[in-house]
């Protein structure tokens, strides 16, 4: 990923990079008592790397930069070490 896709601003890192686009998303759920049942999720879903601990994820929203609360947490818990 270069680095001119992630921009910081006042509210922390957008990250406009991703690896792979996909539209509408299926799911197939298996359940031994119902069989199989799928649906459909409508919308853009983003194939991308976190920005914290390099793990790939899916991301509705194009700017997303990490992959759980806790990441993103941790990131601005070391934003706050360095400016202090």
């Amino acid at each position: 990923m270069k680095k001119e896709n992630i921009i910081q601003d006042k509210n922390g890192l957008r990250n406009y990079g991703f690896e792979k686009v996909q539209k509408n998303k299926r799911i197939n759920n298996y359940d031994p008592d119902y069989g199989t049942s799928s649906y459909t999720i409508k919308g853009m879903f983003y194939r991308k790397k976190c920005l914290y601990c390099e793990k790939d994820f899916e991301a509705k929203r194009i700017d997303t930069s990490f992959c759980c609360q806790g990441c993103q947490k941790a990131h601005l818990r070391y934003r706050k070490r360095l400016h202090t």
